[in-house]
């Protein structure tokens, strides 16, 4: 267990009682420089630690912290997280979720992490996922889709992110094609939606649902060269406190709400009005990474992008990425 763990665990456990660093560097074992060392990590990963001179070190609220027992404090669905797993660390949510299945895990089970070290997005590239700055957990759907559905449960959980981001918060988001919310421009969450395709029956036999929300910190936590492009909720909101049990458990009973109109989609419609795309001209990046510049049409109702080119060609786009959005 790190010195960072064992000073958080010292710190929730005393009732606000001040530490002093030299006893905590004694009953630890460490020196008082490697127990100033874990204090500035947790501060930095938004635990509310008070530092006094001559005094020591204390929590002065109750920590934002994941735990089963929160979660469930605020969770009001049917099945979305009846069976509830949560980690401290894992390498990935959906890894840990496909590993279930294989166990005979059923639909709606729900897999928290405080932090994930291997954390990715679509197309394969990493998603950082530091402990205590954000909210990252995946969802088991496993039952019979279409593969064509893939897409359009993705953009059921952003739509449902959204929502419970904008009540929460009074905010407006938006979503960016296909899998990615959006706060003030810059973005703060990503989804993933992986399955397993049934040969025989042409239909995903699962489906998991991987979210990941930036809740504070990107600019410290972030690779410099994402800084400009990526923001979190307390960042980008005044005042703004974030418990992320609350946030899941309302994430977690939109979601429900919407998966029940998956054959109707009645929630496109938000999620085209939603988007940061349409009307907008932008860089489209085909799957071999040849770039053009094209203007966003539409999203169709299996959740494609309609595009037109420089020449009055319309594209309906399956792959492919968003690159930049152009000025007008």
């Amino acid at each position: 267990m790190s010195v960072k763990t064992q000073v958080k665990h010292i710190l929730l456990e005393s009732g606000g009682e001040y530490f002093s660093g030299a006893a905590l560097a004694r009953t630890l074992g460490v020196s008082r420089n490697a127990v100033w060392k874990a204090i500035q990590e947790l501060e930095k990963q938004g635990f509310p630690v008070e530092s006094k001179k001559s005094v020591g070190y204390r929590m002065v609220q109750a920590a934002d912290l994941l735990t089963e027992e929160d979660i469930r404090k605020y969770l009001h669905t049917k099945y979305l997280g009846n069976i509830l797993i949560v980690k401290e660390i894992m390498d990935s949510t959906n890894d840990y979720c496909r590993n279930l299945l294989q166990q005979g895990a059923i639909r709606g089970t729900v897999v928290v992490s405080n932090e994930q070290v291997a954390g990715r997005g679509r197309q394969g590239k990493r998603f950082y996922s530091p402990g205590g700055c954000g909210l990252y957990f995946s969802v088991i759907v496993n039952q019979d889709f279409q593969l064509q559905d893939a897409s359009v449960l993705t953009a059921c959980a952003a739509v449902a992110t959204s929502r419970a981001i904008d009540k929460l918060y009074h905010t407006h988001t938006q979503i960016k094609w296909v899998n990615d919310v959006y706060l003030n421009g810059k973005k703060i969450c990503g989804i993933l939606t992986e399955g397993e395709l049934s040969l025989e029956s042409g239909t995903m036999s699962y489906a998991i649902v991987g979210i990941g929300i930036n809740v504070r910190n990107t600019e410290e936590t972030m690779p410099q060269g994402l800084r400009s492009t990526v923001s979190s909720i307390e960042e980008e909101v005044s005042d703004c406190h974030v418990q992320r049990c609350a946030l899941l458990a309302a994430i977690l009973y939109e979601m429900e709400q919407l998966i029940s109109e998956m054959t109707e989609r009645r929630f496109l419609a938000e999620y085209r009005q939603r988007s940061c795309l349409i009307g907008k001209r932008v860089e489209w990046v085909e799957t071999n990474g040849t770039v053009k510049k094209v203007a966003v049409m539409d999203i169709t109702d299996d959740c494609a992008l309609v595009t037109q080119d420089t020449f009055g060609n319309v594209e309906t786009h399956y792959g492919g990425t968003i690159g930049k959005i152009l000025e007008d």
